[in-house]
C-alpha cells in the first residue's frame, strides 16, 4: 500500500488499483514522456502529485481511466450464438423483426446471462418505429456494416430512436439507514480510499454511491450563480464497489475522478439498490439509414442506437447515416458499455443546439469505452452532456467536417478521458452563458495525444478541479489550463491501453485492442475506413 497525504488525513491507496503517487526518484525516463504520468527507467508507468488550479496541496494524481469498457475493462466482447435467422420481406418489418426479438428475450439464459442473437440477412429492412431490446443476453446482429451487408432503414417521419436497449426503473436506490459521513478533508483526484464517520455494516463487494454534495461556497468559488448554478443541482452519484475495509477507511474498484473536499461540501457514501438495467445485450455489424426530407429536415430519425439504464452491453461494427442527432447516445445511468467500430455520417437537422451529437454521453452515465468510431458531418462528434460522472473514455476515434468542438459540453463532467481523437476544435472551457447557462463544461477531463486539423485545441482548469492537454497537436493552444508536450506526442501512445497493461497485463489489452492499435496510431486507417464496411478491410 502507499498512502496520499490530505491535509489532516491520510488516503490509502491499493497499488494494485492504482499505480503509486509517491514523487519516484530521479531517473531517465524515454524521450518524449510527461512529469504528470509517464514510462520510467523500468517500464512502468509512474505518477507525481499535483496541485489542484488555485490550490497549493499536491495530493492529486492522473486517475486511472482502464476501468471503463465492457466488464470494467480488459474483458472480450462475446460471440453470441445465432438463434433467429430472418431475412427482408417488403413493406415495414418492424413487427417481423421485434417478434425475432421478443421470441429469443423469452428463452431462457445460460450461465452467462446470454439468450442469443437475432440475425438480419443481408438486404434492406424498411423499419416503421422503434425496435426494442428491453431483456438481457439479446443481440441484434447484421452481416456487415457496408453498402451491401444488413441495412436497417428508418422510415418514420418524426423524431425517434430507431433501435433501443431499455432496462427499467430510475434514480440511484439508496438502501435506507446506511447513509456515512466522508469524514476525510480531502480526497483527491486519483485516490481510491478515504475514511468514513463509520464503516460499520459496509462489507467488501457491496455496490455503493461517492454521493458528492457540493455548498454554495464551491458555487461562489466557481462563479457560477452568474449563469444559474446551484449547489442542489451538482449532487453527483459516482457508483463504486467497495474492495476492501480497514477500520473507518474503505477502498474502491475505481478511482475518484472529482475531488470531494469538506469546505466544499464534502460527500457521503450509501449502499445502493440497482435494478432493473439489463445486460449481456448488443447491436452488431448492421447499417442504420434514416429517411430524411433535405438536409434541414427534423421529422425523421433522430438516434441509431439509444442505450437507458444498461450494463456491460455492447455496440459494435454500425454505422449510422443520415440520422438527426446521434449513432450511439448512452443514457439515464448506462455502465459498463463498450462502443467501438462505430460510424456516425451525414446527418440531417439543422446545425445548431441539440443536434448532431454523434457519440454521446448523458447523466449518470459511468465506466463508457467507446473506441475506433468514425465521424463526417457531426457538430458535438465526442461528447458529454451536464454531470456525468467518470471514468469514461473516447480512444483512437477519428472526426471529419466537423461543426463544432468535441469535449465535455456543459455543466460539470468529469473524468473523461479524450485518448488520440483526431477532428477540428477540441475544447474543455468554462462556456459561461453560452447555451442555457452551461458555465464550466467539464473538469479532471484528459486530452491524450490528440490532434486537431486546422483548428484550436482549448484547456481551461475550473478553481479546484484540472483539465489536461498532454502531447497534443493542433494550430493553436488555447487557455491556460495545464499543457504538456505541444506539437509532439508523448509516451504512452495511448493513456487508456498503458493504464489497462499495469492493471490487468498484455492478455487483457488484447482481448479489446487491434493489433493495429497495439502497433501505433491507427488513425489514417480509420479516414480510410470512414465507416463504410469493417474495420481493417472486407
Amino acid at each position: 500500500m502507499w498512502s496520499v497525504s490530505c491535509k489532516k488525513k491520510t488516503v490509502q491507496v491499493d497499488e494494485k488499483t492504482n499505480p503509486p503517487v509517491t514523487n519516484p526518484p530521479v531517473v531517465n525516463p524515454p524521450e518524449n514522456t510527461t512529469s504528470l504520468v509517464y514510462i520510467n527507467s523500468a517500464n512502468k508507468l509512474a505518477y507525481n502529485k499535483f496541485a489542484n488550479e488555485g490550490e497549493s496541496n499536491k495530493d492529486n494524481v492522473i486517475p486511472d481511466f482502464s476501468t471503463a469498457g465492457y466488464q470494467g475493462g480488459g474483458v472480450a466482447l462475446p460471440d453470441v450464438p445465432v438463434k433467429k435467422t430472418i431475412s427482408a420481406v417488403a413493406g415495414d418489418n418492424r413487427l417481423n423483426i421485434q417478434n425475432a426479438i421478443d421470441e429469443v428475450k423469452s428463452m431462457p439464459a445460460d450461465a452467462n446471462g446470454i439468450r442469443g442473437a437475432v440475425l438480419l440477412q443481408a438486404g434492406t429492412y424498411e423499419v416503421e418505429g422503434t425496435l426494442l431490446i428491453d431483456r438481457g443476453g439479446v443481440v441484434l446482429r447484421g452481416v456487415g456494416q457496408g453498402s451491401n451487408g444488413t441495412i436497417i432503414k428508418a422510415t418514420k417521419k418524426a423524431q425517434h430512436n430507431l433501435i433501443e436497449l431499455n432496462g427499467s426503473g430510475s434514480g440511484m436506490p439508496e438502501v435506507g439507514g446506511t447513509r456515512k459521513k466522508i469524514s476525510t478533508e480531502y480526497v483527491p483526484t486519483g485516490a481510491v480510499s478515504f475514511d468514513v464517520e463509520s464503516a460499520a455494516g459496509f462489507t467488501i463487494g457491496d455496490q455503493i454511491s461517492v454521493y458528492r454534495v457540493p455548498n454554495q461556497e464551491w458555487i461562489n468559488a466557481l462563479d457560477m450563480a452568474q449563469y444559474g448554478w446551484t449547489a442542489a443541482d451538482y449532487d453527483v452519484n459516482f457508483e463504486r464497489k467497495i474492495t476492501a475495509i480497514n477500520g473507518n477507511t474503505i477502498t474502491l474498484n475505481a478511482a475518484i475522478v472529482d475531488p470531494i473536499q469538506t469546505r466544499y461540501g464534502g460527500g457521503y457514501v450509501f449502499k445502493t439498490n440497482i435494478t432493473g438495467r439489463i445486460s449481456n445485450s448488443g447491436v452488431e455489424n448492421i447499417r442504420l439509414v434514416s429517411y430524411y426530407l433535405n438536409d434541414d429536415d427534423e421529422l425523421h430519425a433522430w438516434n441509431g442506437i439509444e442505450l437507458n439504464r444498461t450494463e456491460n452491453c455492447w455496440i459494435k461494427q454500425v454505422t449510422a447515416q443520415y440520422f438527426g442527432y446521434a449513432c450511439v447516445s448512452v443514457s439515464t445511468m448506462s455502465v459498463y458499455n463498450t462502443i467501438e467500430e462505430c460510424a456516425m455520417l451525414e446527418p440531417k437537422s439543422q446545425t445548431t443546439g441539440s443536434r448532431k451529437y454523434s457519440f454521446n454521453l448523458e447523466a449518470g452515465s459511468s465506466f463508457n469505452l467507446f473506441q475506433r468510431c468514425y465521424t463526417d458531418g457531426g457538430r458535438h462528434d465526442y461528447v458529454t452532456g451536464s454531470r456525468v460522472p467518470g471514468p469514461n473514455v473516447f480512444l483512437d476515434s477519428y472526426s471529419i467536417n466537423t461543426k463544432a468542438d468535441i469535449g465535455p459540453h456543459h455543466r460539470w463532467a468529469t473524468g473523461v478521458l479524450f485518448d488520440n481523437v483526431f477532428g477540428g476544435q477540441i475544447i474543455v472551457q468554462n462556456r459561461k452563458a453560452m447555451g442555457s447557462g452551461h458555465g464550466w463544461a467539464g473538469a479532471q477531463t484528459m486530452f491524450w495525444n490528440c490532434k486537431s486539423s486546422n483548428y484550436d485545441i482549448k484547456v481551461e482548469s475550473p478553481k479546484g478541479a484540472k483539465n489536461w492537454g498532454i502531447g497534443c497537436v493542433g494550430q493553436t493552444k488555447n487557455g491556460a489550463g495545464y499543457w504538456e508536450s505541444w506539437g509532439t506526442p508523448v509516451l504512452p501512445r495511448s493513456l487508456y491501453i498503458a493504464q489497462l497493461t499495469e492493471r490487468m497485463g498484455s492478455a487483457a489489452v488484447n482481448n479489446i485492442t487491434t493489433a493495429a492499435q497495439r502497433a501505433g496510431s491507427i488513425q489514417e486507417q480509420l479516414r480510410l475506413w470512414a465507416g463504410k464496411g469493417k474495420l481493417g478491410g472486407q
